[in-house]
């Protein structure tokens, strides 16, 4: 799947992009997971395609592949405000145990929510995500590295606050600035 988003999002890859990961906290299922994502920015839209999972010592024992869209509304002072829709696949491992009807192994899911990001190079996320399919909310907090990215004087690269025409003031990065 992420072979795929990346070879229709040239665009976005021939830039700049990011590498994360999150912590996951899911409300209705009382569980924990984990998740890595890439993001890769282009305007007020970023694709982030993303895997999480929910391990073996929750209720639920599964693992999500997919990729989001996050779309930036607007920025205030150094917080980045963003709405999400995330198409998946959900791999639900310990389908079996569960008493619902619509129960099982492979899953389609649909998410969308809003988000808040803040920083230059290392941002730091949090995000309010609510599942279609399955009618549940969950929390992500997470940071995201946005490669290339340099805080103070750079290497005469615009954007890197280096010498050039373009010169941007210490401290920014191409990704959102």
């Amino acid at each position: 799947m992420l072979i795929f988003i990346l070879s229709l999002s040239h665009n976005f890859v021939a830039q700049k992009f990011g590498l994360g990961g999150s912590v996951m906290y899911n409300f209705q299922t009382e569980s924990f997971g984990l998740g890595i994502r890439a993001e890769f920015p282009k305007n007020r839209l970023s694709i982030v395609p993303q895997v999480s999972y929910y391990p073996s010592f929750n209720k639920i024992h599964e693992y999500y592949l997919g990729v989001g869209f996050n779309y930036h509304l607007f920025n205030l002072r150094n917080w980045t405000f963003y709405v999400l829709l995330h198409p998946g696949y959900n791999a639900w491992l310990n389908y079996e145990n569960s008493a619902m009807s619509k129960a099982k192994r492979s899953n389609l899911d649909l998410e969308g929510g809003i988000g808040v990001k803040t920083g230059r190079c290392l941002k730091p996320f949090l995000e309010y995500r609510y599942n279609i399919h399955w009618k549940e909310t969950h929390l992500q907090f997470g940071f995201v590295y946005f490669i290339g990215c340099k805080k103070g004087k750079g290497s005469g690269i615009p954007g890197t606050g280096g010498s050039g025409k373009n010169k941007r003031k210490k401290g920014t990065c191409n990704a959102y600035d």
